[in-house]
Order: C-alpha cells, then structure tokens, then sequence
C-alpha cells in the first residue's frame, strides 16, 4: 500500500507522470533493494558515505556491506539488519525510482519531509505508512471518531490487497452519510446488540476492476452481474471479519443476503465511515455503518 500512497503524492506534486509511477509499480517485483539505500534510508550512512562506498565497488570486487564495514562506516550488526530490510515495500519502490532515476537516494529524506508536511502527519505516522503494516495505515487515515469501524476495513484493505489489486490503497476516510448515487453492493450483518450495514459504491472505476479480478470476468459495465461478483467480495471481506470478531473475542454476527443496484443503495439515515479506495488506479468508496 505504501507505495500507491507515496506515488500518488509524487504525481500530485509533479514529480512523476502516470506512466512514470505505473512502470515502476511493474518493475518493483525484480528489484532488490541496495544496501546504500536502506542505509541512508535508516540513519546509518550519509549520502556521501554510501556514494563513496559505490565508487570504492566499481574497482574492487567486494560486497558494499563489506566495503562500508572496512570503512568504519557501518558494524556487521547494522549490515545484518539492513539485510533483512531489502524486501521492504518502501524502499523496493524507492529502489524502482532511483533504476529509473527518477529519484536519487540524495532527495528521499526531503521528498519524505514534504509529505509529512503536506499530509500534516506526526514522525509517528509518517513512519507507520513507511512500514506498509496495513493495521497502521488504516489507524492513520481513519478519523477519531470512525476508530469503531478500524479493525473491519482492514481487513477489508488486506482482502483487495491479496485478491484484487496488490497495489491498492486508502485516499482518505470520512464520516458521512451514504445516498444511493451510483451503483452499489451492500450487506447487513447482524449481532446480539449491533447492527452493520457494509456496502462497496462505484466512483469512477473500480468497483467494476474489482469485481473483474475477483469475479474472474471481463465485466464490460458495472450490470448485475458485475454487481453480484462485487456482492460476493463483500460477503468475503465481512465473513473474514466476522470469523475474527468470533476467534478474539466471542462476538457473533450473521451475515445477511448480500444485496445490490445499478442506481445505488440508500442508507442516509445513519451516517458511515466511508473510504475511498483506490484499485488499479481508478476509486470506489467502502462504506461502512453500525447501529447499536
């Protein structure tokens, strides 16, 4: 997710194009992380250091971790833990930048600092989206009051991350009531004391993407029957839910009949969290309310 997040303020501020970001998203499956990277990145090395230790590797036939640790600018302890790190979600699209030099290790710390600044996030939270722990960001997006609903689009997050897109990712959260404006799937889920109403409604793309990739269809328009498969992913993402709400801590909920409608489904008489989602490069809004 981190990598969609950080891209979209990259072409927000100009300094990727579409196609920029789109390539670097496809390439980041076969990049490997540098170690300089990561360790500027950390705190090790300055940028200097690790252009030094590159320079020093283009004339010797020795490992950067081993160059830097006979420079006395890194400990074997700290090459063992960066390491460990070259699977990180961040620097493997920061890695994919700088292939295409778009970026170089030089201008990551002050492109980071602008948008902390610019998304007006804490060290906390800016560092809680470069872990790329779902949980986290969920935790980041969603408004003081919506905390309720914090644990259900997550998993509705990590759902669309592992049977959808693994490039999607949260815009932003919002309290606000939900109006039957465009098309919709919606499910009820009923408990002892509580009730949800949990619905996905199309913006300008990807509810249709959705229900492609998990319908395993080519839907044209977002019919029925693209409806029906968007109705299934929600029946998957709140049976995932309700399962976990069942294994932590012996709630119960029963899932109702998914239901939906080409024109949208209506329920503006409580007010939701609602999220919008980005799938493939197009939104759709996950909207999600309960009544106690």
């Amino acid at each position: 997710m981190v990598e969609s997040i950080i891209g979209n303020y990259l072409m927000e501020s100009g300094r990727l194009t579409q196609q920029q970001f789109r390539a670097a998203l496809d390439k980041m499956d076969a990049v490997r992380v540098k170690l300089g990277l990561i360790a500027v990145s950390e705190g090790f090395m300055t940028f200097a250091q690790a252009e030094e230790v590159n320079r020093l590797q283009a004339i010797c036939d020795k490992r950067f971790g081993d160059i830097a640790v006979e420079k006395g600018y890194l400990t074997d302890e700290q090459v063992g833990k960066l390491l460990k790190r070259q699977g990180d979600a961040y620097l493997t699209f920061i890695q994919a930048l700088e292939n295409d030099k778009l970026i170089t290790i030089g201008e990551v710390s002050n492109v980071m600092e602008e948008f902390k600044l610019n998304k007006c996030l804490t060290n906390t939270e800016l560092e809680d989206i470069k872990s790329d722990d779902v949980d986290k960001i969920v935790d980041v997006y969603l408004p003081e009051e919506a905390k309720d609903y914090e644990q259900l689009i997550a998993v509705a997050m990590k759902t669309l991350i592992r049977l959808v897109d693994r490039h999607a990712s949260i815009i932003k959260a919002e309290m606000k009531p939900v109006q039957a404006t465009a098309p919709m799937a919606v499910q009820e889920m009923e408990g002892e004391a509580e009730k949800w109403t949990n619905g996905f409604k199309e913006v300008n793309g990807a509810l249709l993407t959705a229900a492609s990739f998990f319908g395993q269809e080519d839907f044209e328009t977002l019919d029925e029957d693209a409806l029906d498969a968007a109705a299934e992913l929600m029946n998957c993402i709140n049976g995932l839910y309700a399962s976990s709400l069942s294994g932590n801590r012996g709630s119960f909920l029963e899932l109702l009949p998914p239901k939906y409608d080409v024109e949208g489904v209506d329920f503006s008489d409580q007010t939701a969290c609602v999220v919008t989602v980005q799938i493939d490069g197009k939104l759709c809004e996950f909207a999600t309310a309960k009544r106690i």
